[in-house]
Order: structure tokens, then C-alpha cells, then sequence
């Protein structure tokens, strides 16, 4: 069954008769309409002898088609049952100056720690169908790149664009925590948990992480952290501590704090890993309410008016 959103649009449907009548008695009535409007309205009407020719058909005809796409029909389409879990997850992802450390490998090449993330952080956020996610960068300072949302596509290419220092070189992971709780604390959502990736200690910002943990308790939010960082000690040719400034200590204080879970990644194996391990931590579907799919049909009358102004462009050009 076709319904259209504003269905008082039609009452405008004898509009067109006005003009003539104005026309008639402009001389009469209390109100005037303007002599250009009423012309136009006027226009509608041909000869008195043949009332019914075939551009006052067309006019009319297009003046319906105008009236209906305007009205803006639409027909109901088919219900789905859109997944949903009730549950609202954050990722705080570390975007700071040691993240640029090329110490992983993607397939044949050594790419640097952010490459990485954002391969195996990509995938889960498109596999998080159901959930709305939010997404927090940090480095000296915490920002909201991506509220709550349903959008999973979105949430991937933003991470996708993001750049390492674009929020300092330092790491202020309290303050990336106290950002990510921010979104998640008013959100009516009854599932509620943090992902926090890190590779460095807590050196920028205002908030401690056990505070935010000790914060995170009393909203009811977990949250999970994942200490970033290879182990392999010779890169070209040095000797190298790559994980020297990991704070494992305090992610693991944070995760158990807050009723989550600590990993370590090492490799993109690793990595690869921890996330499927969060999946699965992190799954509870629930019924979701149906939605109702709307098909759109002012494409027809648009049509229909486009063929009707044609004719009677062609008919113009006949008379003239």
C-alpha cells in the first residue's frame, strides 16, 4: 500500500484553477493576486472551445506528477531483524611517537607498530556486527575520534586515517581511559567495556589509570588492555630494547581492576589472537526489535514530470 509523508500536499491540487478565476475578476475580488502568478496559474488553461487539449492534459498531468513528488510517496517494504547485542565497547588506540617502531612483520615487509593495529584492529571492528562502537586516540593528550555508533565502516576508516603524533608524541593512557568511560557512563546500553591498546607507559595527562579503573568498577565497565610490543632485540643490525618503556604493571592493574582481561602481543600473530580473544570475551546478543524497510517511489512521478515537461517543450517549439 503506497503512503506518502505529507499527504496535505494534494490540497494544493486545484491551485491551478485560480488563475483563471483571478483573472476574471481581478477587478472584483478583495484580495489581489499578483498579475505574474496569476498569469502562470492561468497558463494551465487553452482554449474555452476545447478545453480538453493536449497541453492543458499535460499541464495537469505534471502539475499532479509536481504535487506527488512532493508529497513524497513511499511504499513498506520487508521487516528485518537487525542484529543487536546491547552492548556499547570503546577502543582506545595509542597513536603516540613510539607507535612509528618498526619492529612487526606484515607479510614480507617490517612495518611499523600502527600499520599493524590498524590491520588487525580493522578487522574487528567489522566483525563487531550488532554492537556500537566508539573510538579514542591518544597520545599526550585523549581525543573522541568516532562516538557511538552502529557505523562500523566509518569507525574502521577513521582508524584507517589516523597518523601517528597527530595527538602528541607522549602517552597519556589515564587520560584516554577517563575519555573512553566519558562516552560509555550516560550510554543506556547494558553491556558496556573498554579496549585499550598501548605500547609505552603512562607519561602525559592528568588522570592515573588505576583511578580510571577504580572509576570504570563503579559504572559497571570493563575494561580489557593490551600491551603492544615485540621482544625481538636486534633490528638492523642493533641491539635494541623494544619494549623497554612497556608498562606492563599497570595495564595488568588496570585490566584486573576493572573486571577485564591483560594481553600481550608480541607479534601480529599475537595480536591477531587477543583480539579473537575479546570477540569472544564480548559476545551476548539479545532479541533486536524489527525494522521495517521503506522503498522509496518518488523516483516515478520525478519521471513522470521530467516526460511531461519535455512535451510540452516539444509542442512549444510546434507552435512556434
Amino acid at each position: 500500500m503506497i503512503q506518502f509523508e505529507w499527504p496535505w500536499i494534494f490540497l494544493l491540487l486545484p491551485l491551478p484553477l485560480v488563475g483563471p478565476w483571478a483573472r476574471q475578476n481581478a477587478n472584483t475580488v478583495s484580495i489581489r493576486i499578483p498579475t505574474q502568478l496569476a498569469n502562470a496559474l492561468a497558463s494551465v488553461k487553452s482554449s474555452a472551445d476545447n478545453p480538453f487539449t493536449q497541453r492543458r492534459l499535460l499541464v495537469w498531468i505534471g502539475w499532479i506528477a509536481l504535487l506527488t513528488t512532493l508529497a513524497q510517496p513511499w511504499q513498506p517494504g520487508d521487516t528485518v531483524v537487525q542484529p543487536v547485542s546491547g552492548r556499547a565497547i570503546a577502543l582506545a588506540v595509542d597513536v603516540s611517537g613510539s607507535m612509528e617502531r618498526r619492529d612487526f612483520s606484515l607479510g614480507d615487509e617490517t612495518r611499523n607498530r600502527l600499520v599493524v593495529v590498524k590491520e588487525v584492529a580493522h578487522d574487528f571492528i567489522t566483525q563487531r556486527q550488532g554492537d556500537r562502537l566508539s573510538l579514542v586516540l591518544y597520545g599526550k593528550e585523549a581525543f573522541i575520534a568516532s562516538p557511538l555508533t552502529f557505523d562500523l565502516a566509518a569507525v574502521g576508516s577513521i582508524l584507517d586515517s589516523a597518523g601517528i603524533g597527530m595527538a602528541g608524541r607522549s602517552t597519556a593512557i589515564g587520560d584516554a581511559l577517563g575519555l573512553a568511560i566519558k562516552t560509555l557512563q550516560s550510554d543506556p546500553a547494558t553491556d558496556k567495556a573498554i579496549v585499550l591498546l598501548s605500547d609505552g607507559t603512562n607519561n602525559a595527562g592528568s588522570v592515573e589509570p588505576e583511578s580510571a579503573a577504580e572509576l570504570a568498577v563503579s559504572l559497571g565497565i570493563r575494561i580489557h588492555t593490551i600491551a603492544l610490543g615485540s621482544e625481538d632485540t636486534e633490528r638492523g643490525g642493533y641491539q635494541i630494547a623494544q619494549s623497554a618503556d612497556l608498562d606492563e604493571a599497570t595495564l595488568k592493574a588496570v585490566a584486573e581492576k576493572a573486571k577485564g582481561t591483560f594481553f600481550r602481543a608480541r607479534t601480529l600473530a599475537d595480536l591477531r589472537q587477543v583480539y579473537a580473544a575479546i570477540d569472544r570475551l564480548e559476545q551476548a546478543e539479545v532479541a533486536a526489535p524489527p525494522v521495517i524497510l521503506r522503498q522509496d517511489l518518488r523516483l516515478w512521478p520525478h519521471c513522470l514530470l521530467l516526460l511531461c515537461l519535455l512535451a510540452l517543450a516539444l509542442l512549444q517549439r510546434a507552435r512556434a
